[in-house]
């Protein structure tokens, strides 16, 4: 069993891993249906992940059987839904594994992925998206606030010489090394973004100063953000 939470170091997925669920219990009453939930898992640690559902589940009593492929090793784990959190019609959950076998199995996969894609914290990118954040960076110079180019996971991948003074760390979530927050922005509208074609504003509170939030899609998944 593994008892030292500091372990339990929590892994930025560079891309979103397609998972399969079922409900395997509510209220620890076993369900027998062959419903399957589509998943994204969006982080991964050795006692959980954070995962997005396109349906309102209740908390804490219900128990999905997840299968996914994941450094090229097959994985059906149970775990239990906790936390939800709910932005434009999607919901991210955080849910929590219930064996030590599957933490302990997780826990290796995950060190081998983090020594192999994240050992400088660098975001990989092919060919492609190389050439369109070369292209935006010089973009972004024109802003004159701090701005960034994050992607539909949230992770910054560009940001110009304004936010490079603030110290902003490619490969972190937006909110966390923007905003010093662990979880999402209450007022953030990057879903909403993604889905129409024109700048998007919500009032926000960036450490303790009110502002205007912009966030702009352009394509590839990628979203111009800044605050005004």
């Amino acid at each position: 069993m593994i008892n030292n939470k500091r372990q339990y170091f929590r892994v930025d997925l560079l891309k979103e891993i397609p998972a399969i669920a079922r409900i395997y219990s509510v209220n620890n009453r076993a369900i027998d249906i062959d419903k399957t939930i589509p998943v994204s898992l969006l982080d991964l640690s050795a006692g959980g992940m954070r995962v997005r559902i396109p349906y309102n589940l209740p908390t804490q009593i219900i128990i999905l059987d997840v299968n996914f492929e994941f450094e090229n090793e097959h994985y059906n784990l149970h775990a239990q839904v906790l936390r939800r959190t709910s932005k434009s019609g999607s919901y991210e959950y955080g849910l929590k594994f219930l064996t030590s076998h599957d933490q302990i199995s997780m826990q290796r996969c995950l060190n081998m992925y983090k020594i192999k894609n994240t050992k400088h914290r660098k975001v990989e990118w092919d060919l492609k998206l190389q050439k369109y954040i070369g292209c935006f960076v010089k973009f972004l110079e024109l802003i004159d606030e701090p701005a960034y180019l994050i992607t539909s996971n949230r992770l910054v991948v560009a940001c110009n010489l304004k936010a490079q003074a603030k110290g902003i760390k490619l490969g972190e979530r937006c909110y966390k090394t923007i905003c010093s927050r662990n979880s999402i922005c209450p007022y953030c509208e990057l879903e909403k973004a993604i889905k129409e074609d024109q700048v998007i504003e919500a009032d926000a509170i960036v450490q303790g100063k009110a502002c205007t939030a912009r966030w702009l899609y352009t394509e590839d998944g990628l979203t111009l953000h800044y605050f005004k």
